[in-house]
């Protein structure tokens, strides 16, 4: 146990930064790349259409997963199986504009609620849970993510309509938001929480078993900060969800911006002055939990909690053919008690059943088999892949989980 006692009292994976700084308003899109995997393109939208902030692009016949809309003016410039592409234009006040729905005001709850919430482009999959207790994870997601704290201190009015709606659509009894050892907040007479802000404290089952000191209890269920901050931008705007909250960041600067969903990542690391090298490695999410991406024209999403650059040479390169050497250290700091290194062996060479088998399907993604593995291995991510295969062929198991 000591590499998973080092870990943790590692002062890199405390979650707390003493951020205060009100969010920035990131730039205005040059080009915007929106994911429209399993969406329903409305009817006659094509390339070179004319499109306007607020109008809806395509719906998803999912109610947990909230219809798509442009998030500027523009034009069209292309439509294939996996994305929309828009290039902006100035506004044209001939086009139609979206009013403002006074939703906190039409007092609407339940079932009904949740669905206007998803036409208004907000993912509802994890709101409304049928569950006695509900915590609010106000943690930050990763080491470096750093906008919870100001989230939490200094957008008192957002977070009060999310916390609101959520209350209108949430079947728990009992609601609680859970908030940094130290912090002092106080919203809308719900109970507060305060827990050690250490990684991985705020991946959700491990949040969970801090709280309640047991593994997977029944009637508890867990909604994260940044879908609450979803929800009050759409409360205090009355507009579709067409913004997000992320952070920022390299080695030497960073900082939370609100930016338009589908903003390429190049134009947004150019507008918060990331000047990149050859060899830097780009993440959108957080460093422990993020995804590598390869090009600047990816973009932003309605999820994504953060978009950072790891110069070169700052940490040794991942080989994804590099072998295990046994260490065991994988094993030593794995939260859900898993073999990471075993498992990403047998996904190397898809043997998927042999995954599910060994309950990969536990693995809460917290990332640290990654980030001790000696042999650079990306263990999180051949894990994440063994289980996407899983879910296509055991679906009604993974569902009844």
């Amino acid at each position: 146990m000591r590499q998973r006692f080092q870990i943790l009292n590692d002062p890199r994976f405390r979650l707390v930064y003493n951020e205060r700084r009100p969010f920035l308003e990131g730039p205005d899109p040059v080009k915007a790349r929106l994911n429209r995997e399993g969406f329903e393109i409305v009817q006659g939208l094509k390339k070179k259409s004319k499109v306007y902030p607020g109008m809806l692009l395509a719906t998803h016949e999912s109610i947990g997963k909230g219809d798509l809309h442009s998030p500027m003016y523009g034009e069209i410039a292309e439509i294939n199986h996996r994305s929309i592409f828009i290039d902006a234009c100035e506004p044209d006040e001939s086009l139609p504009h979206v009013e403002p729905i006074d939703i906190l005001g039409e007092g609407k709850t339940g079932d009904e609620l949740i669905l206007q919430l998803k036409q208004l482009g907000v993912n509802t999959k994890s709101l409304g849970q049928n569950v006695k207790t509900l915590y609010i994870n106000g943690l930050n997601p990763d080491p470096g993510v750093t906008w919870a704290e100001p989230m939490l201190c200094c957008n008192g009015q957002n977070l009060h309509a999310g916390i609101e709606l959520h209350k209108r659509l949430s079947k728990a009894e009992k609601i609680v938001l859970v908030v940094p050892k130290g912090m002092q907040v106080s919203y809308d007479n719900i109970d507060v929480v305060y827990v050690e802000p250490e990684y991985p404290k705020s991946v959700n089952p491990l949040l969970i078993k801090e709280i309640t000191k047991k593994e997977n209890p029944e009637g508890v269920g867990v909604v994260g900060l940044h879908n609450i901050w979803s929800l009050g931008r759409v409360g205090t705007t009355g507009l579709p969800l067409m913004e997000t909250v992320i952070t920022v960041g390299s080695q030497t600067k960073w900082s939370n911006y609100i930016v338009k969903n589908g903003m390429w990542i190049g134009q947004l690391l150019e507008y918060a002055g990331i000047d990149l090298q050859d060899g830097d490695t780009i993440l959108r999410g957080g460093p422990l939990r993020g995804e590598c991406l390869d090009r600047l024209d990816r973009s932003i999403t309605k999820g994504t909690t953060g978009l950072f650059v790891v110069e070169s040479g700052a940490v040794p390169p991942m080989e994804g053919h590099s072998p295990c050497i046994n260490c065991g250290a994988c094993i030593q700091v794995c939260p859900a008690r898993l073999n990471p290194s075993t498992l990403s062996r047998y996904a190397e060479f898809a043997n998927y059943n042999a995954c599910y088998k060994e309950h990969s399907t536990s693995c809460v993604e917290c990332g640290l088999c990654g980030y001790v593995c000696i042999a650079r291995r990306p263990v999180l991510q051949y894990i994440r892949l063994a289980n996407a295969k899983i879910k296509q062929m055991y679906e009604f198991v993974w569902e009844d989980k």
